[in-house]
């Protein structure tokens, strides 16, 4: 069962348009904005990294208010950085726990996080008038799916 979001307002779905954003499978918008061109050899990686790996890779993420990304982990540390609108809830956990802690990305609060290599992490906005919440991520070694996992939203 897919989950059904509110649909954004004309002012969001034209900042999506314009910032040329896509559905993520997580949840939200984004676009890739960087990819490294050095290339880390996987004999050089942590344990579990199926092959080579950039060294870094950068994506703009957007969350219009009312959706929100699932639950998933990736096996780099993913940086989480607040650009714009709302502010933004990250809940981050070694293993995903009914009362997992929260950092609150956005103005008059952090403006930076840091999800640890193989932590979960979700998010979602927290309210405001902007309507989203854009954030900037920075994964090391960089992103591929190979290193992503989600849970399904019957977990």
């Amino acid at each position: 069962m897919n989950k059904e979001f509110p649909s954004p307002s004309p002012a969001v779905q034209d900042l999506i348009q314009s910032l040329n954003l896509q559905m993520h499978p997580e949840g939200g918008f984004y676009r890739e904005t960087w990819r490294s061109d050095l290339i880390l050899p996987q004999s050089t990686l942590p344990h579990g990294y199926t092959g080579d790996r950039v060294a870094g890779t950068a994506i703009l993420f957007l969350l219009p208010t009312g959706h929100s990304s699932r639950w998933h982990r990736v096996k780099s540390a993913e940086l989480w950085f607040h650009q714009a609108g709302d502010p933004l809830a990250l809940t981050i956990a070694a293993s995903i726990e009914p009362e997992s802690p929260s950092i609150y990305l956005g103005r008059d609060r952090c403006f930076q996080a840091v999800v640890p290599p193989h932590w979960w992490q979700k998010a979602q906005p927290i309210g405001g008038d902007a309507g989203y919440s854009l954030v900037a991520c920075v994964v090391v070694p960089g992103f591929d799916f190979a290193d992503f996992e989600l849970i399904s939203e019957e977990e």
